[in-house]
């Protein structure tokens, strides 16, 4: 059974190398008669607005953007660690750079 599944989650993925905005859905029955439905596919994205200034995210001041202060506007989280270069903050020319890159 998992190996059924693992071929045919590989199959669909080189299947849809390319289709990266559409969702697939494959239905299959297994050999014990199990119907199956696999539904590969990307959640709509959220929209958070446009990034906040500076200011607002360093919480504390010190002119630097900790990752915990990151935690109030979730895309920059999700960035933190490639505009941080694996530091443990981020400073105000490395935020600005990334909000530009966001346009």
């Amino acid at each position: 059974m998992n190996r059924t599944l693992a071929l045919l989650a590989a199959g669909m993925l080189i299947a849809s190398t390319g289709a990266f905005a559409q969702d697939q859905t494959v239905h299959f029955t297994q050999a014990d008669g199990t119907r199956v439905t696999l539904t590969s596919g990307q959640p709509p994205a959220d929209h958070y607005g446009p990034p906040p200034a500076f200011a607002t995210l360093d919480a504390n001041h010190n002119g630097k953007i900790t990752r915990e202060e990151a935690n109030a506007y979730p895309p920059l989280l999700n960035d933190f660690d490639y505009i941080a270069h694996h530091a443990n903050a981020i400073s105000k020319a490395q935020y600005e750079r990334w909000v530009k890159s966001q346009h």
